[in-house]
């Protein structure tokens, strides 16, 4: 996976919890888009948990919800403008 397709990735888990969809099984069924082969259940996983949430930009509200920091909201407004 390229620095590119993370990107496009990270992107779509932050836009989905955005429009509303917190729980986790939502966000993972949302952030898998079939026409993007590099999407997959574990790539999805990596990056939401070992990247997103690690870093900050998403949290924890309770077990299997999430919400977008202010942080998480600045790197969704950077990569919208980037990509």
């Amino acid at each position: 996976m390229n620095d590119h397709e993370r990107d496009l990735l990270r992107k779509t888990i932050l836009s989905v919890i955005e429009k509303g969809f917190t729980r986790w099984k939502n966000i993972e069924k949302m952030s898998c888009p079939t026409y993007w082969d590099f999407a997959t259940t574990n790539t999805v996983k990596r990056q939401f948990y070992r990247y997103l949430v690690a870093q900050g930009y998403v949290e924890r509200v309770k077990r299997g919800e999430y919400r977008l920091t202010e942080d998480g909201k600045r790197l969704l407004a950077l990569l919208t403008n980037r990509l």
